[in-house]
């Protein structure tokens, strides 16, 4: 069984679906989740679960040579990775981003600052993006899009809502294909 490392600092619902998932399926194991704020929601589910929970800090790269990942997934970590992670675990990061790249990627476009850029660029579709993790913010090779139309009423609220959810229910999945190949 695949193991996997998962970086969350939110509420923790992309989290919960991987972990749901996972639990239905059988096809890999978290073994930890990281995450930077520890008062955050993705970190009660994990202690709810039973997962292990780490620390984002100065040791990251030695605590994660300890647990040995198959693969690292984003969902939802809201901090640009060390460049000793990057180095360490090149083409076994992924991160999943609420737009279709390389439109309204980089940095400083997160959460609803995407969906607001969305609307005011007057696109007709957007949806979400999984990506590989380079030292280019968003940068780094697609792996899957999920694509979505963009309503002439919708609000970036609206849109916000749309593409999460096509993230809740597609990606769990779409990391399993993915550890397939490794």
């Amino acid at each position: 069984m695949k193991r996997i490392v998962i970086f969350a600092s939110g509420t923790g619902t992309t989290f919960n679906s991987i972990v749901e998932y996972a639990k239905e399926n059988g096809s890999y194991s978290i073994v930890s989740l990281v995450s930077n704020k520890m008062d955050c929601g993705a970190v009660q589910i994990a202690k709810r679960e039973k997962i292990d929970v780490i620390e984002y800090d100065e040791n990251i790269v030695d605590k994660l040579a300890s647990i040995k990942p198959d693969l690292i997934v984003l969902a939802g970590f809201l901090k640009i990775l060390r460049h000793e992670i990057i180095h360490e675990y090149s083409g076994k990061i992924i991160n999943i981003h609420p737009s279709l790249l390389p439109s309204f990627g980089g940095r400083g476009f997160y959460g609803i600052r995407v969906h607001r850029a969305v609307k005011e660029s007057g696109v007709k579709f957007t949806g979400f993006t999984v990506h590989r993790v380079t030292e280019d913010v968003d940068g780094g090779e697609i792996l899957y899009q999920m694509v979505t139309p963009v309503l002439d009423s919708d609000t970036p609220e609206d849109i916000e809502r749309r593409v999460h959810k096509m993230e809740l229910e597609y990606f769990p999945s779409m990391i399993e294909s993915l550890l397939k190949g490794i």
